[in-house]
């Protein structure tokens, strides 16, 4: 197997019939999938898509996303997904970091269209996907040829997608991944979670993100498996889609466990068909309360878009408290997976010490695009440096630490602590501010923002009008939950700030004089 395109072919061939894709009541069969594929793909090429070539998608999930997905693999194109959160200015540096050749647009990013086409005039080609908008190629242009798609020679190290994450230094970058890097995951994922062709598994995690493409889509692709896709998460109807779909296996984020584990016990909580639920975790302390509470088997998940090919609970043993578990079992021919804990002179750190993860296997990030500073120190000395902080127990089971880069993690969203203090920074009346993590009772463990803010001479706190200037300059979901004055920032002798003075003061929500855009001021 040396690319995703023999992949896909090889399951049609062989599980023709079976359904590979549920989406609403929509059931689509392994041919089927293949079909629809190669039209895009060939109504892509004729527009001049081809290898090496960049394709950004902002559209939901859906059907459709699937089929624009693999028809660039197909074609050795390279997908650039484009988190649907983001404000257009967000979404314009990532059109044109990667030099997008073609963008392709669902009806939800349609008013994002004005912007991104002045200010991306490298696109050759827009493309709609859910209706005959203006401005937009329509789907019946491009997505339903009849012709035979092109097969360009691919391999293992054929370039098949740029996935963005927050960087430290307030750009994002573009993570670099190979076809072989996604057939890898796959195969490991598959292997980990013990996923089977009988298996049914259920996500609501968008397509966007490394973790619904490589696990949940690829890992079903992988094993023969039926993958039930969810447009976007609803607590109040998960349980019902489990009955409905007769869904046995489930990916999901942290966040999403810790929304299922807040609501209100119900007496049929455990009646639904789930089995085994992949999960970045849940609520810290709870993890068998989890498993009792909705009779699932609970098995963790530690990943990053850099190393999609990480750690898991160990395949059919039992969920360790408080632990992410151990390297991912490699299914391919000579593969390997190598997880350690490193002191701060880079040198492995003895079991039970803490220090900073890192990886090496073959499926981790090749480069980061067009930034090779910052390719040569993640990958310094052939390993994956990850910036999280962990340890590891005798057994070689690794616990999450937390994060040692100024990353802020808030519902399985990555957010660069110095992004959100740039847009803070050009703020009128602001002359200096510092961001950090912080994790409130109500968060259930997930982090939220706290700004801290140096007024210039005379102004007075105007917390919502800062909060609009961060909505218009980043994605809501970046814009700090927290906000408190300070008359100056902790500095060091080099005049940097000194973030860690900032932690570990009285909690956000019990300091009085801050303001929770939530709940107003905490009195």
């Amino acid at each position: 197997m040396r690319s995703v395109r023999e992949l896909i072919e090889a399951r049609a061939a062989q599980l023709g019939d079976k359904i590979y894709l549920v989406f609403s009541q929509e059931e689509i069969t392994y041919a089927q999938m293949n079909r629809r594929v190669d039209r895009v793909a060939a109504g892509l090429a004729k527009l001049g898509v081809g290898p090496g070539d960049r394709v950004a998608l902002l559209v939901a999930n859906s059907p459709k996303f699937i089929y624009l997905w693999w028809a660039l693999f197909k074609l050795g194109a390279v997908l650039v997904p484009v988190n649907l959160r983001l404000t257009a200015k967000e979404a314009a540096y990532a059109l044109n970091h990667s030099k997008a050749k073609a963008v392709a647009l669902g009806g939800q990013s349609l008013d994002l269209l004005s912007h991104l086409q002045k200010e991306c005039p490298s696109v050759a080609h827009w493309l709609g996907v859910d209706a005959e908008d203006k401005g937009l190629l329509p789907w019946s242009r491009y997505g339903q040829s009849q012709e035979a798609p092109p097969r360009p020679e691919l391999d293992l190290d054929t370039w098949a997608a740029v996935l963005y994450t927050s960087g430290t230094t307030g750009f994002p970058k573009g993570v670099v991944h190979t076809q072989g890097d996604y057939l890898r995951t796959a195969a490991a994922f598959a292997k980990t979670a013990d996923l089977k062709e009988t298996d049914r598994l259920l996500t609501a995690n968008p397509l966007f993100h490394v973790n619904a493409q490589f696990y949940s889509a690829m890992g079903c692709l992988w094993s023969g498996a039926t993958f039930i896709l969810a447009e976007k998460f609803s607590a109040s109807r998960w349980w019902g889609w489990t009955r409905q779909y007769r869904a046995n296996k489930a990916v999901m984020l942290l966040a999403l466990t810790t929304i299922l584990w807040g609501r209100d016990p119900q007496d049929d909580d455990a009646d639904n068909p789930l089995e085994h639920v992949v999960a970045g975790g849940a609520p810290k302390g709870h993890y068998h309360d989890f498993e009792r509470r909705f009779g699932v088997r609970l098995q963790t998940l530690y990943s990053l878009t850099e190393a999609p090919m990480a750690v898991m609970g160990a395949r059919g043993g039992p969920c360790v408290e408080g632990a992410v578990g151990l390297p991912m079992e490699p299914a391919w021919p000579d593969d390997y997976n190598r997880v350690k804990v490193f002191d701060d002179k880079d040198k492995e750190a003895a079991p039970g010490t803490p220090g900073q993860i890192v990886i090496q296997n073959p499926a981790i990030i090749k480069q980061y695009l067009d930034d090779p500073q910052a390719t040569e120190e993640v990958l310094a000395g052939g390993w994956l440096h990850t910036g999280d902080r962990g340890k590891l127990d005798e057994n070689g089971v690794l616990y999450f630490l937390g994060r040692a880069k100024d990353v802020i993690r808030k519902k399985g969203e990555n957010i660069s602590a110095a992004e959100v203090e740039a847009a803070l920074a050009g703020a009128a009346g602001v002359a200096e501010a510092a961001v950090i993590g912080v994790s409130p009772p109500d968060a259930a463990g997930e982090e939220e923002i706290l700004a801290l803010v140096v007024w210039k001479p005379g102004e007075k706190d105007d917390w919502q009008g800062l909060i609009a200037h961060c909505q218009n300059e980043l994605a809501d979901f970046k814009v700090p939950r927290f906000w408190r004055r300070l008359e100056q920032l902790p500095k060091n002798a080099l005049n940097r700030v000194v973030k860690e003075r900032l932690r570990g003061a009285i909690p956000p929500e019990e300091e009085p004089g801050t303001f929770d855009r939530e709940k107003g001021v905490v009195k």
